[in-house]
């Protein structure tokens, strides 16, 4: 590089660097302040009530406590399973007591065979369908054969399965497990330390849910989940080699020695699904919080992360429990697994990526995937969803639960840092592609690819959830979480029903809110227009004009800071659904600039979102700042010219 070219290149950006300290629009050097205030609306207040703004710290002493609301009696699944891992196959059988719980009669069940979707190299096979030792007639169907239909009235069946009846099946089956980094597959790492395990996600048959639009028989999906499931109890044995460690769902009753192999029986309460991981290499660490016991399962290497999960999630089941309602079980697994994802959640287990291990310090990716996994204890599986169609609720859900856990754990400054990277993703998408509507199914999302199932499901999903806690305010969200938990601990939850429950409990119409940001699509743009100042007796008058530029006018609340140049305060104000709305503040000092949602709370782009009002006690200080560092560049560029006259 020339001389005289690396002399352009650093005049070029002293330049760059005096437009942006001295540009007056630019509000990132004006609005920082705001982010120590960390305002909320606790309340949502009449339309043209007065605006409350206060934080909620968590009450630990009050913390919300609801009755498990499982429906009476339970399916009940009786699972052994033997591993051979010189084949890589389990053999089980499994017994299921099946309760009808819907208002119709079925003539067939179905199930589903997750394991089919990784065929040719892995895959299930059914061996017999029977009741009361006679063979039942089924097929496998779907698009990826992973539906088993059997036939109840056929042959010697058991006939019409009523409401309310029951029926006990047994099935006889076989799994080839895939030599495959994912949640269903196996592992044999031998550099640079020995890892083999078993990651045994979705992996027996399991009843499909019966609902209004009827049986759920939708295709396994490898990008995100696809798995929608009632709760039921489990009775399981794994038959492992002898010096195999199983971590699983449930509660682990005994363990039984054979000369050769290890028997690990489990039992749950209602859960969504029974899954289980299994290693020779698994180094365990426990700690009892919160009424859990939360065993972490890692390899000797990465001590010092084994250990770092379980203060996450210790920090995650006390949050979480008192913000959204308790963890309903007794324990709890974090599961160090060789898979191509971040982590997977399973009721009562969570898988955690092998390469997260390798930084453990602070807020780390082990350290939010981890929090952001045990969110999903909370939904899907305690409250289900289905996550193929409707997958935002979830996803959204679990990475919402990264802010509240950030927020409580390292303070609310770090909480916005954080909440930037996921608004600087979803904003990026938008530039490139557009925006697009959270609530599509997964068959729409892998028609896209991870870059938009990621910014639009986990980051603009997580978004608006926080952008409702700001328009509600803390008390009343997390308030409506635990009406929500009350409500249908252990049932399935929509979108529409999501937004029926928000309504019953504060009462009011959330259409305005779920109509253009759940439902709909495209960026609503905001601006500061036309505004006055006025010096009375009681203060000052600040009436200021606020413009939408989309074609359909949404209605929201808006948080408006006033810089007062030694401090700065923020109000809420209501924008209403048209194109301009007028507003008034009194103010008891001269204001020096108005901004528009500082914090960037809003999932808004903005036109002109700060004006100059005047001079007030202590504003002068950035452009004296600004003055001495623009003589000093100035100085410097006089330098570089005349280097550059004299080259």
């Amino acid at each position: 590089m020339t001389l005289r070219l690396r002399n352009l290149i650093i005049l070029s950006l002293l330049c760059t660097f005096v437009l942006t300290v001295l540009n007056p629009t630019s509000s990132l050097a004006d609005t920082s302040s705001f982010a120590q205030y960390n305002k909320h609306p606790e309340i949502l207040p009449p339309k043209n009530g007065p605006d409350t703004a206060s934080t909620t710290a968590i009450d630990k002493e009050s913390a919300f406590r609801a009755p498990i609301g499982a429906p009476s009696p339970l399916t009940n699944y009786t699972i052994t399973a033997f591993l051979q891992d010189w084949s890589h196959i389990v053999n089980g059988t499994t017994i299921i007591t099946y309760v009808n719980h819907a208002d119709v009669a079925f003539s067939e069940l179905y199930f589903h065979l997750y394991p089919n979707a990784f065929l040719p190299e892995g895959g299930m096979e059914i061996f017999d369908v029977m009741y009361i030792g006679q063979p039942l007639g089924y097929s496998i169907t779907g698009i990826d054969q992973t539906v088993l239909e059997v036939d109840l009235v056929g042959g010697l069946g058991p006939g019409l399965l009523i409401p309310g009846g029951i029926v006990t099946l047994t099935i006889e089956w076989q799994v080839t497990v895939p030599e495959s980094g994912d949640r269903f597959g196996w592992f044999n790492r031998t550099d640079p330390f020995d890892f083999l395990a078993y990651n045994m996600g979705n992996w027996h048959p399991i009843v499909a849910v019966y609902d209004d639009r009827g049986w759920d028989t939708k295709p396994y999906s490898h990008m995100g989940e696809s798995f929608y499931s009632d709760v039921a109890t489990y009775n399981v044995t794994i038959t492992v080699p002898a010096d195999y460690i199983v971590a699983a769902t449930g509660e682990l009753q005994s363990i039984q020695l054979d000369t050769i192999t290890r028997d690990w029986y489990f039992t749950t309460g209602p859960v969504r699904d029974f899954t289980w991981c299994a290693s020779p290499d698994y180094e365990t660490a426990s700690l009892l919080t919160q009424g859990v016991n939360v065993t972490s399962y890692y390899v000797a290497a990465h001590t010092l992360a084994g250990a770092r999960v379980l203060e996450v999630a210790e920090e995650c089941l006390e949050i979480y429990g008192n913000l959204f309602g308790p963890y309903p079980w007794e324990s709890l697994a974090i599961v160090e697994a060789d898979i191509w994802a971040g982590g997977m959640e399973y009721p009562q287990l969570v898988m955690i990526g092998l390469p997260l291990y390798w930084d453990p310090e602070g807020l780390s990716a082990l350290a939010y995937v981890t929090a952001h996994e045990i969110g999903h204890e909370w939904i899907p599986f305690t409250i289900g969803t289905d996550s193929y169609t409707e997958p935002w609720i979830d996803e959204g859900f679990a990475s919402f639960t990264e802010y509240a856990w950030i927020e409580y754990t390292y303070g609310a400054v770090e909480r916005v840092n954080y909440r930037q990277g996921d608004l600087n993703r979803y904003w990026d998408y938008v530039d490139s592609e557009g925006d697009k509507s959270v609530n599509q199914s997964m068959a729409y999302w892998q028609t896209t690819d991870w870059y938009a199932y990621g910014r639009i499901v986990y980051a603009k999903s997580a978004l608006l959830l926080d952008m409702l806690r700001h328009q509600l305010g803390n008390q009343t969200f997390y308030g409506t979480w635990q009406y929500i938990y009350s409500e249908t601990i252990h049932q399935n939850l929509r979108t529409q029903s999501l937004q029926d429950l928000f309504e019953d409990a504060i009462g009011e119409s959330l259409d305005w809110f779920f109509d253009p940001w759940v439902y709909g699509s495209g960026v609503v743009t905001l601006g500061i227009g036309a505004y006055t100042l006025q010096q009375n007796e009681s203060g000052w008058v600040l009436t200021f004009q606020l413009h939408q530029f989309q074609p359909t006018p949404v209605r929201l609340r808006v948080p408006v800071g006033v810089n007062f140049g030694l401090s700065s305060d923020i109000t809420w104000v209501w924008m209403e659904a048209e194109s301009v709305t007028t507003h008034e503040l009194l103010l008891s000092a001269a204001p020096a600039q108005l901004i528009l949602d500082p914090e960037r709370l809003l999932v808004c782009q903005y036109h002109i979102d700060l004006v100059f009002l005047g001079l007030a006690p202590g504003s002068l200080i950035p452009f004296a700042i600004g003055g001495v560092v623009a003589a000093a560049v100035v100085v410097g560029v006089i330098i570089l010219v005349r280097r550059l006259r004299s080259n």
